[in-house]
């Protein structure tokens, strides 16, 4: 089969994580209660760590120890372009603030200003670090991504990602956190609004990690970025409303996503796949 390392690593991803999830899942169907809780955010965790696993075991399978080592020391390329950590900052902090904005003008009071808050980012960032990035990234975009890329541009292999990310995702819609969807009545509105924002978050990392010579630190740098929503630690009675707002700041990412592809800014050189 000619996509054979690209098949065991999906069936593998799936297989740990919805497995997992499910199992955890499983506990919460017994009742809601603190028991219950800590059992299913064990499951969660070791769920998320389902693309990286899948990545290291598939290349050691196909690949040997060098090509695994390979494949790890792309969590170690760290001298890129001072932009790419400014992107990094920058680029959340900016779909965060437009969206409280327009939370502002379209939805209710965003509250007071926190200035405190600068001293919980070490933390939030901390704990955000184990909670998807470092499970993911090195799957998705140290493995699945140049194994796409011989065969598709950057843009498709992009894309295809973002899909099976969200497909990735589905089983957490039913729990009480792990996705934007989770926690909520399940509508068409939300979905495809997180839909659409994975897809192009997968589009912005893949734009990153191609002009920062294939960092996956870099993928889990801009992945904690997104997730903390730094911007919203200053504004402690919108975390309530949290998820409104990160909805809304779709809008801007969406436009920045526009922006890339209309610019062409995802092209790259035939000597990057090969390499």
């Amino acid at each position: 089969m000619k996509y054979k390392k690209t098949y065991l690593f999906l069936l593998l991803t799936l297989a740990w994580s919805w497995t997992l999830w499910t199992i955890g899942l499983n506990h919460l169907s017994e009742g809601i209660n603190q028991e219950s809780i800590e059992k299913f955010i064990m499951f969660f965790f070791v769920g998320v760590y389902g693309p990286t696993i899948s990545g290291i075991v598939t290349t050691l399978i196909f690949d040997g120890f060098s090509g695994t080592l390979n494949l790890l020391k792309k969590l170690i390329i760290w001298k890129v372009p001072i932009k790419h950590y400014l992107y990094i900052i920058l680029l959340p902090l900016v779909f965060v603030i437009i969206g409280i904005g327009l939370y502002s003008l379209l939805i209710g009071e965003i509250g007071d200003f926190d200035k405190t808050a600068f001293i919980s980012i070490p933390t939030i960032l901390w704990a955000g670090l184990y909670a998807g990035p470092l499970g993911e990234e090195l799957g998705w975009r140290g493995f699945l991504l140049p194994e796409l890329q011989k065969i598709f541009s950057n843009l498709k292999s992009a894309v295809i990602i973002g899909i099976i990310w969200f497909v990735w995702h589905i089983p957490l819609f039913w729990a009480p956190f792990g996705t934007l969807v989770s926690g909520e009545k399940i509508t068409l509105i939300p979905v495809l609004t997180y839909f659409f924002m994975l897809v192009c978050l997968s589009i912005i990392i893949t734009w990153l990690v191609v002009k920062s010579k294939k960092s996956v630190l870099i993928a889990i740098l801009f992945h904690l970025s997104i997730n903390a929503g730094i911007a919203l630690l200053f504004f402690p009675e919108l975390n309530i409303h949290f998820k409104y707002v990160h909805f809304l700041s779709s809008i801007p990412m969406i436009i920045f996503t526009f922006f890339l592809i209309v610019n062409n800014k995802l092209k790259t050189s035939a000597n990057y796949v090969r390499n």
